[in-house]
């Protein structure tokens, strides 16, 4: 592991030093030790008072590498000019986005987190990961074999939280590690998009069990804990908060690494975690990063949707076709919660609703039954009837509960003006699904 570490001499840059003197050495790699000489002030000074600055500087850099190639890491030192982050950053590009390492100014102290300018400059724009350090201590303890390494990786399913988690992955090789995935949002909100609007307790345990099946697929070496957090208000606040609560001792957090633009109307979690967070923080853009989220071996998991159409069984039979034999087809049917026999519609008040209703509901389920084959072959086939008076909305809510390898549907191609008119049950999934979809149009097209 490449490592560059910002100092400016003072007793916590020299930990932070140390700390990346370590890290390199654990992993084969090097250190570079950066001190910028700032030389903004002396512009129009004589000569002699810019060598004399040069010349400390460089003193001062040589005393400070000394004690950490005794660590065993090789250790180089540059002294470029200009402003701090700036040079920081050009350093660790140069070095293929190396790790660079830099100390907060100080702890949380009540009202106020000090990260210090030149740190939330360099975070603004890093292409690097990039680790804030607030405690020397766990992180030291850690590389000397002394303790394992509490680690709280955020995860969220976006590319960001997959660089996080391959990055997580880079350092749980290097030591003893406990290294837990943390989903934290607005329970209520979770529910509605699972259609489970009065059992967010079980939204979370689907969040759980779908982060749980990803991280194992994609590094199934590394055994890591998942934890859905219920909280409500900011996201940065929320991680912090779990962070304190899990005693984490480092926090590894995707970046998007917006804009000033886009910061100014969306936030930067990072950025206020960083202030907000007691521990250590790791900065790791997702820009250029592989997912986690390769392609799974095998479809495994496939949900179908039909409307017991033509086209609708269609989709099932493509479904079918593709589950492996140790595989799980999950087939969802979306019917109105006001139907009745007849293609009439009523109301709970009606006498004979609820028997009518129930009887509907049969009739389809024993027809979804006599789709599938009598002979599975190994695999498990599952009816699953929702009611809703959108088929859209009540198939999306289905895929996020499942959480499928694959979703599978059949559309009469409609475009245009009617699919304006008549809607396009295909064409909302398309926008709104979050998994492969595969769309199955009728045999004459």
């Amino acid at each position: 592991m490449r490592v560059v570490c910002g100092t400016d001499f003072s007793e916590r840059c020299g930990e932070a030093g140390l700390v990346g003197a370590l890290l390199a050495q654990r992993s084969g790699g090097d250190l570079t030790l950066v001190h910028a000489l700032d030389t903004r002030g002396v512009l129009f000074s004589p000569a002699g008072v810019l060598d004399t600055l040069d010349k400390a500087a460089r003193e001062a850099l040589a005393q400070a590498a000394e004690p950490l190639r005794q660590t065993g890491a090789q250790v180089s030192v540059e002294l470029p000019a200009g402003w701090p982050d700036e040079a920081l950053l050009a350093e660790a590009r140069r070095r293929d986005n190396a790790l660079l390492i830099m100390p907060a100014i100080g702890r949380r102290d009540g009202a106020g987190v000090r990260l210090g300018k030149t740190c939330e400059r360099a975070l603004r724009r890093t292409e690097s990961p990039m680790l804030v350090m607030r405690d020397a201590a766990p992180l030291l303890g850690w590389l000397r074999g002394e303790r394992p390494l509490r680690v709280l990786i955020a995860y969220d399913f976006t590319p960001q939280a997959d660089a996080a988690v391959l990055f997580a992955e880079q350092l749980i090789a290097l030591g003893a590690c406990h290294p837990m995935a943390a989903y934290v949002d607005d329970p209520q909100r979770e529910a509605a998009r699972m259609g489970l609007l009065d059992s967010p307790d079980r939204s979370q345990e689907h969040l759980r069990d779908e982060i749980a099946r990803r991280l194992a697929r994609a590094v199934p070496a590394l055994p890591i804990e998942v934890v859905v957090s219920a909280h409500d208000g900011d996201p940065a606040a929320r991680l912090a908060h779990l962070a304190e609560r899990e005693r984490a001792d480092l926090v590894i957090i995707g970046s998007h690494q917006r804009g000033a633009v886009e910061r100014l109307f969306t936030g930067s979690v990072a950025l206020e975690l960083l202030r907000d967070a007691s521990t250590n923080v790791l900065v790791v853009p997702g820009a250029g990063t592989a997912p986690v989220t390769q392609l799974p071996p095998a479809m495994r998991r496939i949900l179908v949707a039909t409307d017991l159409s033509p086209v609708g069984n269609r989709a099932l039979d493509y479904a079918l076709a593709i589950a492996p034999a140790d595989g799980e087809v999950i087939v969802v049917h979306a019917l109105s919660p006001n139907l009745m026999r007849g293609g009439q519609f009523g109301r709970p008040s009606y006498a004979a609703f609820a028997a009518e209703h129930r009887a509907v509901v049969e009739e389809r389920r024993a027809e979804l039954q006599a789709l599938l084959p009598k002979a599975p072959g190994g695999r498990t086939l599952r009816v699953e009837i929702v009611e809703h008076d959108r088929a859209e909305r009540a198939i999306i809510e289905a895929v996020e509960r499942e959480a499928p390898d694959l979703v599978c549907v059949g559309t009469l191609g409609r475009t245009g003006a009617r699919a304006v008119v008549l809607g396009s049950t295909a064409q909302a999934l398309v926008r709104e699904c979050r998994r492969p979809l595969l769309l199955v149009q009728p045999q004459d097209r």
